[in-house]
């Protein structure tokens, strides 16, 4: 599951040219580090409390991880999921607690690098942290356009966005067959994410079923029929969309 980030990181950067002094391979670097602190979770885990202390790095292998924040009355906001691929440090800026929740949606293999081996890393594989700035710049857009939604956008507009960026997302990395999408959620955590009730959210997946844009079978396995109409139901354009959200080939995810 490391083989896209390992041959990513063999291609020579242009700001690190080639030394003399001796430089252990980066690969076998990455690779052994990301083997030696892999682990397992089931669904339902919660790996990280919001406020808790926070001091690593994670490097999805595979699955799916939601990051939430909650309300003393319990309700929820998921800010952002990390799929195959993705790096993410949930620290906060006072450098000690975590910013969010991170539970386990679906079984997931998870590399979590403390904070000095990630240092460690960075200083000698250096195209890693370009790679790690690309994710934090591609999550920056993301927030940003579901921020404009959950504060201007119709029910509509948040689910057809949802869907489609997490259809891009999933495209990326060869985990959207001839645009089917087997999500691991529930109505519920996709009206989390979207700012929605579930019953909003099983409403406005009905319209745009009725309007042959997509269908839904068992629980969110999605196929869309229309991308182009489900972008203009997002009030994005599609191409300027993935442009911001998706890192560029050569940092694909793992």
């Amino acid at each position: 599951m490391t083989g896209n980030l390992l041959t990513a990181l063999r291609k020579p950067s242009m700001r690190h040219p080639v030394s003399r002094v001796f430089r252990p391979d980066p690969t076998t670097l990455l690779e052994n580090t990301l083997i030696s602190h892999k682990r397992g979770f089931g669904p339902g885990k919660i790996l990280k409390l919001e406020g808790d202390l926070s001091s690593a790095t994670y490097c999805m292998l595979d699955g799916w991880l939601a990051l939430s924040k909650s309300m003393e009355d319990g309700q929820r906001q998921i800010i952002d999921f990390l799929l195959p691929g993705d790096i993410m440090n949930p620290t906060s800026a006072n450098e000690n607690t975590s910013a969010v929740q991170i539970e386990v949606l679906s079984y997931a293999r998870v590399s979590i690098i403390p904070t000095g081996t990630w240092a460690g890393l960075l200083d000698q594989v250096p195209s890693l942290e370009t790679r790690e700035n690309h994710f934090i710049a591609s999550a920056l857009s993301r927030l940003s356009e579901r921020m404009l939604r959950l504060g201007k956008g119709t029910a509509e507009m948040r689910v057809a966005y949802s869907l489609l960026e997490l259809y891009l997302r999933l495209d990326a990395i060869g985990k959207a067959d001839n645009c089917k999408l087997c999500l691991p959620l529930t109505q519920q955590q996709l009206g989390d994410f979207a700012g929605l009730s579930s019953v909003h959210v099983c409403r406005t997946m009905r319209r745009l079923a009725h309007r042959n844009i997509l269908t839904a079978h068992g629980q969110m396995e999605i196929v869309i029929h229309d991308l182009d109409a489900l972008a203009v139901a997002a009030s994005v354009d599609l191409a300027t969309l993935k442009s911001e959200i998706i890192p560029a080939p050569d940092i694909n995810p793992c």
